[in-house]
């Protein structure tokens, strides 16, 4: 037979299980709270942060994070693989700030890479054509003595990768894989790093 228990004794050991439960509850949050930053740590290799001439980048999400002129960037490539790429342009943030960019060249992923980067500073961005090319849409003709355009292109007939400028057009010629690459490495150039 089951033993009475009075009403105070039922209440002690109902508020006793309550503390057992209750401490359990604590142990299991602490433990997983643990092990979720055990675990965070772990993820978080060497590899995933690098300090570039003072810059610091940090890897998530296959993209590298960092901030320059007090606004946050991302970039697809860190600037340690992009160094083989040399041009001798000369490129400025400065040329950028309050002015208008504008974009030749369909290639999405490149062109997102820049103006993702640079539609803090610049006045507004759009797509355009070159006056020297027959433009076939109704985008503006833009030269390049006059506005800052921005020109992806792949190479043509054995054509090098390179960037180069003329007046204050810059030129990105580069295969379609590494178009990113270098367009990161004119980011780089432009802020300096």
């Amino acid at each position: 037979m089951k033993k009475l228990m009075t009403k105070e004794e039922s209440e002690r050991k109902s508020k006793r299980n309550q503390w057992i439960v209750g401490g359990v509850l604590m142990f299991i949050m602490l433990l997983s709270t643990a092990g979720y930053a055990i675990n965070y740590e772990s993820n978080t290799t060497k590899s995933d942060v690098i300090t570039y001439k003072g810059t610091k980048f940090v890897k998530s999400d296959s993209y590298w994070y960092f901030n320059k002129e007090s606004v946050d960037l991302v970039s697809r490539y860190n600037p340690k693989e992009t160094e083989n790429i040399t041009f001798s342009i000369n490129l400025k943030l400065s040329d950028y700030k309050g002015k208008p960019l504008y974009f030749v060249g369909g290639f999405q992923e490149a062109n997102d890479e820049l103006k993702r980067n640079l539609n803090t500073f610049a006045l507004r961005m759009q797509d355009a054509c070159l006056d020297t090319e027959n433009c076939t849409s109704n985008l503006p003709a833009k030269k390049c003595s006059d506005d800052n355009v921005i020109i992806i292109k792949e190479p043509v007939n054995n054509e090098t990768e390179r960037v180069y400028g003329e007046g204050k057009c810059i030129f990105i010629i580069a295969n379609l894989q590494d178009q990113s690459r270098y367009a990161d490495a004119v980011l780089y150039k432009i802020f300096n790093i």
